[in-house]
């Protein structure tokens, strides 16, 4: 019998790596075809939605909250900054009112707080007018509350305006007051008299502003006490302004904006027609001065004797000679700017002269005394050989520094072949400071010295050609 191919025939070599190696490739085949099962899937789709919409909710929570503690933060930051502005102007109001559309105002919108000071006797109106209104922020449920300034009179351009509060009611309401008696002037009537016009604020022994901010629902309460309505015994005398205490422009010294010099023009006229109101100290005869420092409620007085060579009012920069010397204070770009007449300057040269301060006040219109101000006094000319200025006062000095870099360049020039950019500046940390120098020399900086709240200043200018200082105080 003929048999077929293949029939009780060994298999080839090749023919069993080959089918070895089909049959594991089978294998695996199959075991690599295993997957979901369809209840699997059931289960997972089912789950799934649940995840994540428990996911995109804590999300959304997550979110929700961070934007209410964004404009809680917001909100609270914007009740400090009413506040300090808030507490100064109440404290140093003499009239007072919440008549929205009262006559005069500062500005020209709907007012919810009015108050007045400075009140000059010529023309018996006051000369310091501010205005608390509010004012639409582009949405129908907020507004922005704003402070008006007029530091000439009642004008219905404001000398400045500052946003106090981005987010106040749209219906905020004026705030409430209080008087010492319901029967008293003041608060007499229905509606009370300071709803209709202006009042004396020494009836008055309370101004509350109740503000909650619709951002937020952060609510706060602003309270302020009128200085007028203290008895009088508790109360400073102060002068009426006599001169300004102006700035410099922004961005020319780190304190430009806060550092104020007072201008001696005025002092000078006085002295040469012998007017202005004359003091007596230890120091001898001399003139009150009495400064306002621009937008606030203060004013700066002291009692200013001189002693010595001839004084005089001068401008800043008071001398620019280079490149021998030249006085580092208004040149450069340093401290650019400041109005009137701010130094003190010798008229001869090679003399000595002693200033002296004394009875320093930095009073609110009502005599109340500020408090966390400096005195700031310093050299207005240049300093050069065997020249001298020495400062005394009944507080330490301490340095203001021109820049975070240079603290005073070389304002006290004293090189020796050891160290040809020695300086001699002593006494930082006490109640006397020298600077004095050996060369002529350009100046990279001026010294510049503060002390808090002193109630006495004596500067002594030694010149072998001229000296000049300055006189100010920066404010908190």
């Amino acid at each position: 019998m003929r048999r077929r191919r293949g029939e009780d025939e060994a298999p080839t070599p090749w023919h069993r790596h080959h089918g070895r190696d089909l049959r594991g490739r089978g294998n695996r085949g199959r075991g690599g075809e295993e997957g979901f099962t369809l209840i699997e899937l059931v289960v997972v789709s089912l789950i799934l939605p649940i995840v994540a919409g428990a996911l995109i909710l804590v999300l959304m929570s997550a979110f929700s909250l961070q934007g209410s503690v964004s404009n809680r933060i917001s909100d609270s930051a914007d009740a400090q900054t009413v506040s300090n502005t808030f507490e100064q102007d109440v404290q140093s109001a003499s009239l007072v009112t919440t008549n929205g559309a009262s006559s005069p105002q500062c500005g020209s919108g709907t007012q919810l707080l009015g108050l007045e000071w400075d009140l000059n006797q010529s023309t018996n109106t006051y000369e310091t007018v501010v205005s608390y209104d509010t004012v639409s922020a582009g949405s129908s449920s907020s507004e922005n509350l704003e402070r008006l300034s007029c530091t000439s009179g009642a004008s219905a351009t404001p000398t400045t305006t500052s946003i106090v509060s981005y987010d106040v009611q749209s219906d905020q309401l004026s705030p409430s007051i209080t008087c010492a008696s319901t029967a008293s002037a003041e608060c007499a009537g229905s509606p009370p008299l300071y709803s209709t016009s202006w009042v004396s604020a020494q009836g008055i022994t309370g101004i509350t502003f109740n503000i909650t901010e619709p951002g937020s629902s952060y609510a706060y309460s602003l309270v302020g006490l009128p200085g007028a309505s203290e008895p009088a015994s508790a109360q400073s005398t102060i002068s009426a302004p006599t001169t300004k205490c102006g700035f410099a422009t922004p961005g020319t010294g780190t304190y430009a904006s806060s550092l104020c010099f007072v201008d001696f023009s005025s002092w000078e006229t006085q002295v040469k027609n012998g007017t202005g109101t004359s003091c007596t100290t230890t120091a001898g005869a001399g003139l009150v001065v009495s400064a306002g420092i621009a937008d606030t409620p203060y004013t700066m007085t002291f009692c200013l004797t001189v002693g010595g060579g001839p004084i005089k009012a001068a401008a800043i920069p008071t001398y620019f000679a280079p490149p021998t010397s030249e006085a580092f204070l208004g040149n450069n770009g340093f401290y650019t700017g400041i109005p009137g007449d701010p130094s003190l300057y010798q008229s001869n040269s090679g003399t000595t002269s002693e200033i002296t301060m004394n009875n320093i006040q930095v009073l609110d219109s009502n005599g109340n005394p500020a408090t966390g101000w400096q005195l700031v006094t310093g050299d207005a000319e240049s300093t050069d050989a065997n020249e001298s200025l020495t400062w005394t006062a009944d507080a330490p000095f301490t340095l203001l520094p021109n820049s975070p870099t240079s603290p005073y360049g070389n304002a006290c020039a004293e090189p020796t072949l050891a160290n040809p950019a020695a300086v001699y500046l002593t006494g930082l940390g006490t109640d006397s400071v020298e600077c004095a120098a050996k060369v002529n020399s350009d100046k990279t900086g001026t010294v510049m010295l503060e002390a808090p709240t002193p109630t006495s200043l004596s500067v002594q200018l030694v010149g072998a050609g001229l000296q000049a200082v300055f006189i100010g105080m920066r404010l908190s």
